[in-house]
C-alpha cells in the first residue's frame, strides 16, 4: 500500500464520486477506478458499495478513511519537518574557535554578517585548535578559526589568513622585568619560557622558536601547557615567561603581568579554515570569511 493509493481513496471517499475525485486529482476516471480496485484487491475487501450512479463507503471503507487521514496528515508533517530541518542545516554555519576571546574580537564582523543574512544560524563551538581540525575533518564544523596552519593544512583545507596579532609576554607579578613598560626579545635570551604544547596547539610553539631564532638564540623552554589558564597559573607561580594573545588582557590573570614587545618581533596569525568539499548547503560561507577578514585589529598594541 502506497501513500498515493490512500490519497486516491480519500478523494473518492470524500466526494463519493469517481468523476469528481478524478478531477480533483487530475486523473482520468478509468485510471482512478483501477487504482482504487487495486487497493481493494490488496486489502482483500471492498471499500465502496457500487450501485447504479451511486457509491457509498462500506464499514471497512469507513475504518480505512479514518486511518488514511491520520496517515496522510502524519506524512505531511514528516515532510514539513524534514524540509524545515534541511533549511536549518543549509542556514547553519558552525564556527570552531579556541576561547571566546576570538569570537569577541570578531563580534562586529559577525554582527554585520547576521544583519545581512538574518536567517543564518551561527553556532560557536569551542575546542583546542587540534580538536577543531579533527572536527573539521569529520564534517562537524563548517569553519574553524586556527592560530596556525602548516603546509599539510593548506593542502587538506581551504584557508585564508584573517589577521595578525602582536604577542604579549606574560610574567609573574614578582618577576624582575614585570614593571617594564615594554620588552625586547633580545633582552630575554637567558630567560626560561613556557610554550604551548604541540598536541593541542599545533604550530604555536614554533611562533616562539622562530621569533627567538631571528634574534639569534634558542629559547630555553622549561614547560609546555595545553590551555591559557594553565599557562597563566604556571607563570604566576614561577619565573618562566609565557607568550599570549593581546586579547588575554580582557580576562582575569591574577598574579600575572602582561607586557607588550617593543616591536613586532613575535606575532600570532589567525586563519579561517574550511573543507574544500564543503557543500553548497553553506552558501554564505565565503561571505562570512570575507566579513571576518575585513575586521580590523582593535586596541591590540
Amino acid at each position: 500500500m502506497e501513500l498515493r493509493h490512500l490519497r486516491y481513496f480519500v478523494a473518492v471517499a470524500e466526494t463519493l464520486s469517481f468523476s469528481r475525485a478524478a478531477q480533483r486529482l487530475h486523473l482520468t476516471q478509468p485510471a482512478l477506478s483501477r487504482q482504487v480496485r487495486d487497493l481493494e484487491d490488496e486489502l482483500g475487501c471492498e471499500l465502496f458499495l457500487r450501485t447504479r450512479g451511486k457509491i457509498a463507503l462500506t464499514a471497512a471503507g469507513q475504518t480505512l478513511l479514518d486511518h488514511a487521514r491520520e496517515l496522510l496528515a502524519a506524512a505531511a508533517r514528516a515532510a514539513g519537518a524534514t524540509l524545515s530541518a534541511s533549511k536549518r542545516a543549509e542556514s547553519r554555519i558552525r564556527i570552531g574557535h579556541y576561547g571566546m576571546l576570538w569570537v569577541e574580537h570578531f563580534q562586529p564582523a559577525l554582527k554585520r554578517f547576521c544583519q545581512r543574512h538574518p536567517s543564518a544560524q551561527l553556532e560557536p563551538v569551542e575546542a583546542t585548535p587540534a580538536a577543531l581540525q579533527d572536527a573539521l575533518r569529520r564534517g562537524e564544523l563548517e569553519l574553524a578559526l586556527l592560530g596556525a596552519v602548516d603546509v599539510g593544512n593548506r593542502i587538506e583545507f581551504a584557508t585564508r589568513r584573517l589577521a595578525v596579532f602582536p604577542a604579549w609576554l606574560a610574567l609573574g607579578a614578582h618577576h624582575p622585568l614585570a614593571k617594564r613598560r615594554r620588552l625586547a626579545l633580545k633582552d630575554l635570551k637567558d630567560a626560561e619560557w613556557i610554550a604551548w604544547n604541540e598536541a593541542d596547539f599545533p604550530g604555536r610553539k614554533r611562533v616562539l622558536v622562530d621569533a627567538a631564532a631571528r634574534e639569534g638564540f634558542t629559547p630555553r623552554i622549561v614547560a609546555e601547557e595545553g590551555s591559557l589558564a594553565s599557562l597563566l597559573l604556571r607563570v604566576a607561580h614561577g619565573d618562566a615567561i609565557g607568550y599570549v594573545l593581546p586579547m588575554t588582557r580582557q580576562m582575569p590573570h591574577a598574579g600575572v603581568v602582561l607586557v607588550p614587545l617593543a616591536s613586532a618581533e613575535m606575532e600570532f596569525e589567525m586563519f579561517a579554515a574550511w573543507r574544500r568539499d564543503t557543500p553548497s548547503a553553506s552558501p554564505w560561507l565565503e561571505e562570512l570569511v570575507n566579513c571576518l577578514e575585513s575586521q580590523p585589529a582593535r586596541n591590540l598594541k
